[in-house]
């Protein structure tokens, strides 16, 4: 045992890319630069998602389609991530690739969020440029933006179940906690910077003017014993999911609708005006407003997540989930009873307390969970040894991550029809109430481990 730990302690780990630990006993610990490097990923992926919950509602609008059917358009990729994502997470637990268990995932999402994102933001003046019957042109501009914001989605809701797993692999319990603070820190620096390329003025600046604006394998695992796996969930796991549903139900119902919501209900502007009409300026005048909101939010996100280290040895994780969820809860709640401009941005903050809750506190739960099994194993094996038969962590990240798809599932195939009846103001007050559901869940049946 002693010349394990030696040999242990002489290896070299250069970078955070060493993707599996050889050694079942805890990793070493890693320097902050290398959780650094690894939270750059979630850079990357809120800055994109920044650049899609600002523009892709205002975009579907403009480039024509009804909208009675622009809050469809989000079903798609959640139905297909939330069918595939435990499949994928629980073959990436089981990968043995020579660059690693989730490096190939995540690049090839990363990929998809590039192709994504260009489909959706340039697609209407692609077409515009091929195609000069104006029926034709309007049916391809929509097809195509919908195939950008479905692809785009798809991946981009998918990376973040291998990116948490691979901090998993290769840390240590401590490191698995300081790289989720890196990670929700990183997160909101990333939206920050997408929801400021919308905030901007494009159309006034020379550059803008110049780019133009976007108004153009071990055991092989079966479906059925995968099915098996998430029926016979333990219950904490379970309740952990739900709760996490909630979350993202009411976050999404208010972030996927925010822009349009201040272009419509504060601004009073008309999406399906002539572009060169009052009301659609005054629209596109919201739309920038609602940006400049959404990026106090990633500011304010990544504010709270430097404090949630400190938060956290004074009310503990139950309490940061809850405050999480009451904040935003009374924060939509009362910019739906009051839409004002300024009361609405500086709410904005309860936000960023939701955003950096969700990305943190369940997956440090589920880190905690894990190490709970782990220790338990290591008292009831031989020699203190583990089997190799503790829960995927893949599977288990997949299986949370699941609940972002099913909740854009819910807000897509419900609250696009009370928009419709009841007009933009209902997505602030679904997602206070879906919050204040989710904050007595999860004091009461979420379960806590010191």
């Amino acid at each position: 045992m002693g010349g394990n730990i030696g040999e242990l302690g002489s290896r070299t780990y250069e970078s955070l890319a060493d993707d599996e630990p050889l050694d079942p006993e805890e990793p070493p610990k890693r320097p902050t630069g290398n959780l650094i490097m690894h939270s750059m990923a979630m850079l990357g992926r809120e800055f994109c998602y920044a650049v899609e919950a600002a523009y892709v509602t205002p975009v579907l609008l403009s480039v024509g389609l009804p909208k009675s059917l622009y809050s469809m358009v989000w079903l798609l990729s959640p139905i297909l991530g939330f069918l595939l994502q435990p499949v994928v997470g629980s073959a990436s637990d089981h990968c043995r690739a020579r660059w690693g268990r989730r490096r190939p995932y995540i690049l090839t999402l990363v990929i998809m969020m590039l192709l994504g994102m260009t489909l959706y933001l340039n697609g209407d003046a692609v077409v515009a440029a091929l195609i000069a019957d104006p029926r034709r042109r309007l049916i391809w501009a929509i097809t195509i933006t919908m195939i950008g914001v479905v692809l785009f989605d798809f991946a981009a809701d998918f990376i973040d179940g291998p990116i948490k797993a691979y901090l998993f692999d290769v840390c240590s319990h401590e490191d698995k906690e300081r790289g989720l603070h890196y990670h929700a820190l990183f997160t909101g620096f990333g939206g920050t910077l997408g929801y400021l390329l919308g905030a901007i003025d494009w159309a006034h600046l020379e550059l803008g003017r110049v780019l133009g604006t976007e108004f153009q394998t071990r055991k092989a695992m079966t479906m059925k014993s995968l099915l098996r796996e998430l029926v016979n969930m333990p219950p904490h796991y379970r309740c952990l999911c739900i709760s996490h549903l909630f979350g993202w139900t009411a976050f999404l119902s208010n972030m996927l609708f925010f822009t349009d919501f201040m272009g419509q209900i504060v601004y009073h502007g008309d999406p399906y005006a002539a572009h060169n009409s009052t009301e659609f300026l005054i629209y596109e005048r919201g739309v920038e407003v609602g940006c400049w909101g959404l990026c106090i939010n990633s500011m304010f996100s990544s504010l709270y997540s430097y404090f949630q280290k400190s938060l956290v040895s004074y009310i503990g994780l139950k309490g940061l989930y809850f405050m999480g969820y009451l904040l935003f809860g009374l924060g939509t709640g009362f910019i739906g009873l009051f839409p004002n401009v300024y009361s609405t941005l500086a709410l904005c903050t309860s936000f960023g307390v939701m955003s950096s809750t969700l990305y943190t506190v369940p997956f440090n739960l589920i880190a905690k969970y894990h190490r709970e099994e782990q220790e338990e194993k290591r008292q009831q094996a031989p020699g203190g040894s583990l089997d190799g038969s503790e829960r995927g962590q893949g599977l288990d990240c997949a299986v949370l991550t699941c609940m972002v798809q099913l909740a854009q599932i819910l807000v897509g195939g419900g609250l696009g029809f009370l928009v419709n009846k009841a007009g933009s103001v209902i997505v602030v007050i679904t997602a206070s109430v879906v919050a204040t559901i989710g904050c007595c869940f999860v004091a009461l049946f979420v379960r806590y481990v010191d």
